[in-house]
């Protein structure tokens, strides 16, 4: 696996150079600043090392203890002694620093920076609180070294290297005095190896080279710039996002439609079904009526033919009537016709003639018994006397009760009616009649 060089200087390609075969070491990092551009300590953490991270500025420490969970993120910086100090904070960008004068020349160069007050601790301090074990490394990262070295007691804590930043030639006497070696210096930086692990020192003589297998993160100071080419990657992500948009978008239309159009298919199957399905029952229904027609045709020629036949018949018996009632006989023979007609009907006429007689008879004793009995009913005292005389035999009061009936219910017409009073019902004639023979006696 290739290593990924984070570090402005290559510093954590020459301290991973010297100090690979630690699987999981520590390190204490003064000025940190931001957890991945610049970071001296980035390689290390992500092969298994952790340790202390000192950065008075807000925003790195913040990123600090997003990126960095597993290492003690402090926002403070190094000196001599414990206490608080100016701290000038240019935001966004790795020059905090504590000088004023530096800041003044930071301020005077357009950059934005902010006064605020930080706290202030020694690195003997840091390290009696949070230190676990041997201290691999220290970096320094501020421009001024000696106010932190000087509250730190490297025979105590003996770091097995020094890492600082110093201007070449210039030496640091504390670490000369605690017995370190200086091993490499690049014109910025220095690397100090402590006496008790003098055998590091011979993997530090060298710069970083081809031969430490590694590649520039991005973004790195000494990489080609990437600005313009990230620049037109976003511009091209974009337009291909927005491609991609539009290709959805449409791809969403077409299945829309390609859904309405196989539904339509499907229609279109099922009304051609349907169709078919119509033209069986009309092909089907077209046969019947072809043979009914054929069988309607035949028939009409049978009657046909049978009407010339009958037509042929009435004609023939026609002509024979003609000629048989034009024939001498049948005008001699009229009168003997005619005489035995009314003697096939006398003997009818005859039985029916004495009923009539009867009848007529009868209807005329009814009348007369009818008007008798009115006679008496309309006479009171009469009508009392036969009603006791009749009482006294049974078959009589019997036949008197039977033509009282019938006179009560004989018809209106037995009695004159005026001409303009025909038109009544029979009830209405019969009560009419009624009053009428009632009226003399009243």
């Amino acid at each position: 696996m290739r290593l990924i060089s984070y570090a402005a200087h290559f510093e954590d390609l020459m301290l991973w150079r010297a100090l690979r075969q630690i699987a999981h070491g520590q390190y204490l990092d003064v000025g940190a600043g931001d957890p991945l551009a610049g970071s001296a300590t980035q390689l290390f953490y992500e092969r298994g090392w952790h340790g202390i991270n000192l950065e008075p500025a807000y925003t790195p420490l913040r990123q600090l203890r997003i990126a960095r969970p597993a290492d003690i993120n402090l926002q403070l910086a190094a000196a001599a002694a414990e206490g608080t100090a100016d701290f000038y904070e240019v935001p966004n960008t790795p020059l905090s620093t504590l000088d004023a004068v530096q800041a003044e020349a930071y301020r005077a160069q357009g950059q934005d920076v902010v006064l605020r007050q930080a706290a202030l601790r020694t690195l003997d301090q840091v390290c009696a609180e949070h230190l676990q074990g041997p201290l691999h490394f220290v970096h320094l990262g501020m421009a001024d070294p000696a106010a932190a070295l000087a509250g730190f007691d490297l025979q105590r804590w003996q770091p097995w290297l020094v890492v600082l930043r110093a201007r070449a030639g210039a030496t640091q006497p504390a670490l000369q005095a605690a017995g370190y070696t200086l091993a490499y210096q690049d014109g910025w930086k220095q690397y100090y190896v402590a006496p008790q692990q003098a055998a590091l020192a011979a993997a530090l003589q060298l710069p970083p080279n081809p031969d430490d297998g590694y590649i520039l993160a991005e973004g790195h100071p000494h990489s080609f710039p990437l600005t313009v080419w990230q620049q037109r990657t976003a511009a091209a992500e974009a337009e291909a996002a927005t491609s991609r948009t539009w290709a959805q978008a449409h791809v969403a239309e077409w299945k829309h439609k390609y859904g309405q159009l196989e539904q339509q298919r499907a229609r279109a199957d099922e009304l051609s079904r349907e169709l078919n399905q119509v033209r069986g029952m009309v092909e089907e229904q077209a046969g019947r009526l072809e043979h009914d027609r054929q069988h309607y045709l035949e028939q009409r020629a049978i009657m046909d033919q049978r009407l010339v036949n009958e037509q042929a018949l009435v004609q023939a018996v026609e002509a024979r009537e003609a000629a048989l009632l034009a024939s001498l006989s049948w005008r001699i023979t009229r009168p003997l016709r005619q005489g035995s007609m009314m003697l096939s009907s006398a003997p009818g006429w005859l039985r029916r003639l004495p009923r009539r007689l009867v009848n007529g008879v009868l209807r005329r004793i009814k009348r007369l018994l009818g008007a008798m009995v009115r006679y008496v009913l309309a006479r009171p005292r009469l009508s009392f006397f036969l009603r006791r005389a009749l009482m006294r035999v049974p078959f009589l009061r019997a036949l008197a009760i039977k033509l009282y009936l019938r006179a009560k219910t004989a018809p209106a017409e037995d009695v004159a009616l005026p001409p303009d009073l025909n038109q009544l019902p029979d009830a209405a004639r019969r009560m009419f009649a009624d009053l009428r023979r009632a009226a003399p006696h009243s």
